[in-house]
């Protein structure tokens, strides 16, 4: 008999998968071993019960609920008006876990919940109704036997291959014509801004090219962000020369002498630097490392980014005045430059100020006439080409590029005589690289409407670093700039094939246009370099977050400082290091508040449901007589225990009143919480038990806690009635006990005036044994 296969997986109750393609000979062996022998005695089961031989599949009649439960349900519906706590609407963890055992509740009704009860759960299930249960059973057990290998191969390949689902499906009359013009205005962006960036990695400027090339195009195979330019940037370009400075230090750089033996050592280091940062990519994916770019918050990214923009402009400055300087840290390129100041070039300082001017002339009007012009005008290849040719035509004595190679640069393996020390400066690129890469992709997908995933940008990111370093290219990242602006043309029917057009571009610029690049002046690219600075200093957001928040403000600072005085691989380690250390302290010490209820103790009853907010925040906020409500804002884990113990201590000494009947922990914050805690919330009942408090928990997340408080007993210790699932229910239990203290003590007291008045006959009088009247009593 052939075995029909099919594609839904199917999941025991130990929590193993039994497989993606398992046989129905194979789920039959899932289900009980009395299974069949039911499925035929059709006064059983409620149905008549077969086996379709012919095509292997079960028919839906055998999952049809036992006709058994049909005198348990009428019997449910009148235990529903009995105990509707208990049942329907559990208050307390003692309820709900009685709830979930109940055998013969309601709650056990239908086929899917009959599959679960036998240890059969369904993947992808639709609404809980029979008939829904009943065609997804059917449709489970069709199938032929060559498909699902195939489509589950083939689903898994596009998975880690995006080309494979967008480019079947392109749309030529959407999406190419887009595409084209994208690549095309990145291409003339492309051109200039590779050299500039080139020369700001500290390699010649054909270097810039090749990194335009290969990695763009390797993602648009693997990439998740169909918009995202890959190639060079401002703030990677400088940490890659940064880094490559601090472990190699020479004499001279590339823009010296592209020939020395510095320069190649420098361009060795700095493509190991990309293949490493590669290897560390994959290694990332692996452990699931794209939570990295959680502890990297905004201000830390935007002092790093004003910080390496004062050290691009530091760099740079030799190329504004034609003048050589000694390369090291900031303050000794500045006194070279200081030094060097008489030997100004001033034709090349005047090409500067003037291409700067001529640069931010074209980008206003690109933005005053945005809405008039088909597409931008590519201001920095209109001012390269003006200022080449001018150059060229009155041979002018300015330092200029020169010479650039001609053709592509053939694939070969770099000089590994340096990695021992290039480990730790990779590690650091490709972190900062893949957080800069990454929140540009991300920030790309929300606003186009599609989800990239952190794991495939590892992957894309990896190969385009690893195939990029063969072929003469440091380690790309993505632009914002360039992404932004495909994003305006394309739209949402942008794909990544604007990246195929912009390489051709780009690679016909490099095979045959290179001569024309003979007399480009430097001075054009430090202008070039000097106008994209100017959305990377971001000192507004410094002044924002000072008058809104000066923890965050205290992360730009660190941030901005520790990168501009000692480089970008410090800058960013040392930033880190400051976010982690708030995150520690943000964990071990905090917020805690004194809650009290909306509009007092007529909130209990308001048809807008309980609300409890901060008493020192909100004066309409009040306290019921006798019952403190706790609330800490944080997970309850070993780290903060003892500010949670201390805060709680604070809060019973600074009580307003004589006598304290009740403490409420609001847990609406509180997900977890570890062994550790468990004795702590152990020793803080006792204490308040000796204090004859009672001590409750309110909003508390049965399910996640669980295991732990089963476990290690805490349900036995406190009782499970004291864990309520709402704050109302734990305000009317605090409530009740408020009123029996107060009953007592009020009895107690007459009690004693009992005995020492002469007279007078107290046990006779119903007026006089009645309880004192007080506001609690009208809310229940």
């Amino acid at each position: 008999m052939p075995s029909t296969r099919t594609q839904t997986t199917v999941v025991t109750r130990a929590g193993g998968v039994s497989g993606v393609h398992e046989s129905t000979e194979n789920l039959l062996k899932l289900l009980p071993a009395n299974f069949n022998e039911k499925a035929a005695n059709s006064h059983t089961w409620g149905g008549s019960a077969s086996k379709d031989r012919n095509n292997n599949s079960l028919t839906a009649d055998m999952f049809s609920p036992p006709s058994s439960q049909l005198s348990r349900r009428k019997e449910a519906k009148e235990r529903k008006f009995r105990e509707p706590f208990h049942r329907e609407n559990p208050r307390t963890q003692r309820d709900l876990k009685e709830a979930f055992t109940q055998n013969d509740t309601a709650a056990r009704r239908g086929s899917m919940s009959w599959a679960a009860r036998h240890g059969i759960k369904f993947a992808a299930r639709g609404k809980s109704s029979i008939t829904n249960t009943r065609t997804e059973i059917k449709e489970m057990m069709k199938g032929k036997d060559d498909e699902p290998g195939f489509v589950c191969d083939l689903a898994t390949l596009k998975k880690f291959v995006p080309i494979l689902t967008w480019l079947p499906n392109y749309d030529r009359a959407k999406s190419l014509r887009v595409d084209l013009i994208a690549g095309l205005v990145i291409a003339f962006m492309v051109i200039p801004q590779g050299m500039a960036y080139g020369m700001l990695a500290g390699m010649p400027v054909e270097y810039g090219l090749y990194s335009s090339m290969v990695p763009p195009l390797i993602y648009s195979i693997f990439g998740g962000a169909a918009h995202l330019s890959l190639g060079t940037n401002a703030p990677i370009s400088i940490l890659v020369a940064d880094s490559v400075t601090a472990a190699i230090p020479t004499d001279t750089d590339c823009s010296d002498d592209p020939n020395s033996e510095d320069c190649q050592r420098i361009l060795d280091a700095t493509l190991l630097i990309c293949l490493l940062s590669g290897f560390f990519y994959m290694l990332f994916m692996i452990l699931r490392f794209s939570i990295i770019t959680s502890f990297v918050p905004d201000p830390v990214l935007s002092g790093f980014t004003t910080g390496a923009s004062m050290i691009i402009i530091t760099s740079n400055t030799k190329h504004v005045f034609g003048v050589t300087t000694k390369r090291g840290m900031i303050w000794e390129v500045w006194q070279s430059i200081i030094e060097e100041l008489p030997n100004t070039n001033w034709t090349a300082f005047a090409f500067f100020i003037l291409s700067y001017m001529a640069l931010l002339s074209i980008k206003e009007i690109n933005r005053k006439y945005k809405a008039k012009m088909p597409v931008p005008i590519p201001e920095q290849l209109v001012v390269l080409v003006v200022c080449t040719g001018i150059v060229a035509a009155f041979n002018l004595d300015v330092p200029k590029v020169k010479d650039i190679p001609s053709g592509l640069r053939k694939p070969q393996l770099m000089n590994f005589d340096d990695i021992n020390v290039l480990i730790q400066p990779a590690l650091v690129c490709s972190i900062v690289t893949y957080i800069l890469t990454f929140n540009v992709a991300k920030a790309l997908g929300e606003k186009n409407g599609y989800e990239v995933h952190g794991d495939q940008e590892f992957i894309a990111n990896s190969i385009a670093a690893v195939c990029g370093s063969l072929t003469g290219s440091y380690l790309p990242s993505g632009s914002f700039s360039r992404s932004a602006l495909v994003g305006e043309i394309t739209g949402k029917d942008g794909t990544p094939l604007h990246n195929v057009f912009s390489v051709l571009v780009v690679g016909l610029v490099v095979m045959f246009m290179t001569p024309l690049l003979y007399h480009m002046p430097k001075a054009i690219m430090a202008s070039i370099i000097f106008v994209a600075l100017k959305n990377m200093i971001n000192i507004a957001t410094a002044r924002k977050l000072y008058k809104v928040s000066k923890q965050e403000w205290t992360l730009w600072m660190i941030s901005f400082v520790s990168t501009t005085l000692l480089g970008v691989t410090y800058g960013i380690l040392i930033s880190i290091v400051a976010s982690l250390g708030l995150l520690v302290k943000f964990q071990a010490r905090p917020a805690t508040r004194v809650m009290g209820l909306l509009g007092g103790e007529g909130g209990l009853t308001s048809k807008y449901g309980t609300v409890c907010l901060d008493v020192k925040e909100f004066s309409a906020a009040r306290e019921l007589y006798g019952i403190k409500i706790f609330k800490f804002e944080a997970d309850l884990h070993f780290a903060n225990k003892d500010w949670f113990d201390q805060k709680l201590r604070k809060m019973d000494e600074r009580c307003q009143w004589d006598r304290l009947y009740a403490v409420i922990i609001d847990c609406s914050a509180i997900n977890t919480i570890d062994l550790t805690c468990v004795k702590l919330l152990e020793r803080i009942h006792r204490r308040y038990q000796e204090k004859n408090v009672k001590l409750l928990f309110a909003n508390w997340k049965a399910q996640s806690m669980q295991k732990v408080f089963e476990s290690s007993g805490l349900y036995e210790t406190i009782g499970e009635e004291n864990f309520f699932l709402k704050m109302r229910g734990a305000l009317e239990v605090g409530l009740a006990r408020a009123r029996k203290r107060q009953y007592e003590e009020e009895s107690r007291c007459m009690d004693e005036e009992d005995f020492e008045g002469e007279g007078h006959d107290f046990l006779g009088s119903s007026e006089h044994n009645r309880p004192m009247p007080h506001p609690i009593d009208s809310v229940l």
